[in-house]
């Protein structure tokens, strides 16, 4: 029996039928093989104007583990990757082609998302720090102390951080913050006050939003933003519209990020994301913006391949 019968029967027994490897790698100074396990996992899409004609977009999946083989064609199980390890490495793998599309979608669509009102009023913030800077052209540290609430200056803090990091702010020698070299660009780039304000925001949002989500707790965005993504979602895998109604909307939602979301919720999502330029509608359909999908698709292109990164005992 050669290397890849024996691995052939061992992945058709032990493995789902989504599961691949690659030709083996022999390592004399261990007298082991090794293949790499892969998948190419089926995507299935189908446009609301006609559900019955669906498309199948196959997402590679470029490792989920490895297979070990002694010389004599016997699999050390000890340390090839399990079924279940398998399994566990294709839906965190699944959940990361997720977040990925949606760091995209994020990006792309941060200045129609910063359009909608309500989302402003939870960066109070960062107006408070950007409006103080315009007029006096730093923060001191007698600046913050006077803040007299000890929570919301911690919270300022954090966001002037935050800020630092983006070069929106610069941190003197002497601990003073006065405006970085993004803040001189944004300002020279946009055409009043107002136009300057919202992409700084805008640039947060592109540049930190996962930041905003998971360190800061600012999830007013996190709903609208899933809705954008699953509208994406598909259209980001076969480059082109794909028409959802609401229900299917609801439906992926639910399906990618493991909650329901109410129908007047959806509604309103819908609604501002249609009235920002984020979506586009025509009837009852809903589907990307094409030059924002172009702009997706861009970035989508220059991403590194799925995979699991091996573990010490792979190596």
């Amino acid at each position: 029996m050669k290397p890849d019968e024996a691995l052939q029967k061992y992945v058709w027994k032990e493995y789902g039928q989504f599961t691949l490897f690659d030709p083996p790698d022999f390592d004399p100074t261990t007298n082991r093989y090794f293949a790499n396990l892969r998948s190419d996992y089926p995507i299935f899409i189908h446009d609301d104007r006609n559900p019955a004609d669906y498309k199948v977009r196959v997402l590679k999946i470029h490792s989920l583990g490895g297979i070990y083989l002694n010389d004599n064609l016997q699999i050390n199980r000890e340390l090839t990757t399990s079924r279940e390890e398998c399994d566990t490495n294709l839906v965190n793998l699944l959940k990361l082609w997720r977040e990925q599309a949606e760091n995209i979608v994020v990006s792309c669509s941060a200045d129609n998302l910063m359009s909608i009102n309500r989302f402003r009023n939870h960066f109070t913030q960062i107006d408070l720090i950007i409006d103080y800077l315009k007029e006096f052209d730093k923060i001191t540290a007698l600046d913050i102390r006077g803040y007299p609430s000890p929570k919301n200056r911690d919270k300022l803090l954090r966001y002037i951080k935050l800020l630092k990091e983006l070069d929106i702010v610069r941190e003197e020698a002497s601990g003073n913050y006065v405006p970085g070299r993004q803040f001189g660009f944004l300002e020279k780039t946009t055409e009043d006050y107002d136009q300057f304000k919202h992409a700084v925001l805008s640039h947060v949002i592109k540049n930190r939003y996962i930041t905003l989500r998971d360190v800061f707790k600012l999830t007013i965005l996190e709903k609208t933003i899933g809705i954008d993504n699953v509208i994406y979602l598909p259209e980001l895998e076969i480059e082109e519209p794909i028409h959802r109604r609401r229900k299917s909307i609801a439906s992926l939602y639910k399906r990618h990020y493991e909650r329901r979301i109410d129908p007047f919720r959806l509604n309103n999502i819908l609604k501002e994301l249609v009235r920002s330029g984020a979506v586009s509608r025509r009837g009852s359909n809903y589907f990307g913006q094409e030059s924002l999908r172009d702009e997706m698709l861009v970035k989508k292109r220059e991403l590194p391949p799925l995979s699991i990164t091996p573990l010490t005992r792979f190596s």
